[in-house]
């Protein structure tokens, strides 16, 4: 009988310790492991969205596209570095649940990351319009040319050159022009000789010269810029992408300046 008591004893004791060891140990274990689990799901979740944002602009950088502002690409990779650093760490779980209960309420403080994924795709957006721009002024078309110059207020006529009426004798020629587009500018109030605008030539407002290559098209500003200063004062003349713009010498300086940042501005310009 005493023997049976003893062994009720035993058992009831192990039976108390193992229901104390169940809900004061193993209950609040297994909820913190829970609410860990829980709340780096979340994190991760919202991670993926900025790893994907990530993973978009750098296959974009990959592409090896240039720029017309090579800024544009120094900003997008620091916006991916600043992301990337920004990012909270999912640290591994510790083993005691007083250790895990902290790296909850470590992990439970707010995150947003709303303002750095519009940053990555703002900086993503201006990479790849600077790619399409540079795109815009290397060896367009006489028409897209043409285009562009007559939304210019102050140009009233534009004329392409053909191989038939070319006065440099230079188009679709190895080294030479891919088209020439002539143009007639109100400020300038000379009289000009010609029987169209072509004939009229530079003087009459510009040219705007496109070359296969920047190469190209720098031999012929170097080759233009030895003029300037001389009696055969070719006006201003200014290489960018693949393009030379030109404008008369009849216009003031500052005239020149502000046509031709205009007709560069309108050959860039993202429709």
């Amino acid at each position: 009988m005493k023997k049976k008591i003893i062994i009720l004893s035993m058992c009831l004791i192990l039976g108390i310790s193992g229901l104390g060891y169940y809900f004061l140990s193993y209950v609040p274990y297994r909820s913190a492991v829970t609410k860990f689990e829980d709340i780096v799901k979340d994190l991760q979740e919202k991670n993926k969205e900025v790893e994907n944002q990530i993973a978009e602009a750098e296959k974009v950088i990959d592409s090896g596209e240039e720029p017309l502002d090579s800024k544009k690409l120094e900003e997008l990779k620091k916006a991916i570095e600043d992301s990337q650093n920004l990012l909270r760490k999912v640290p591994e779980m510790e083993k005691s649940t007083a250790k895990i209960e902290e790296q909850i309420e470590e992990l439970s403080k707010p995150v947003d990351y709303s303002e750095t994924i519009k940053n990555l795709s703002d900086k993503q957006t201006l990479y790849q319009n600077s790619i399409l721009q540079l795109k815009q002024i290397t060896n367009p078309s006489n028409t897209f040319v043409e285009e562009r110059l007559k939304e210019i207020s102050s140009i009233t006529g534009v004329q392409s050159v053909t191989e038939n009426n070319d006065p440099n004798n230079k188009l679709n020629k190895q080294g030479g022009y891919t088209a020439s587009v002539y143009f007639v500018d109100n400020q300038v109030t000379h009289s000009v000789e010609g029987s169209d605008i072509v004939q009229k030539g530079n003087d009459a407002g510009g040219n705007v010269e496109v070359y296969r290559t920047k190469d190209e098209a720098e031999k012929r500003n170097t080759y233009i810029s030895a003029f300037d200063g001389t009696a055969l004062n070719p006006g201003s003349h200014y290489v960018y992408g693949t393009v030379l713009i030109r404008t008369s010498h009849y216009l003031t300086g500052t005239q020149q300046k502000e046509l031709t940042e205009k007709i560069y501005n309108k050959l860039i310009e993202l429709k």
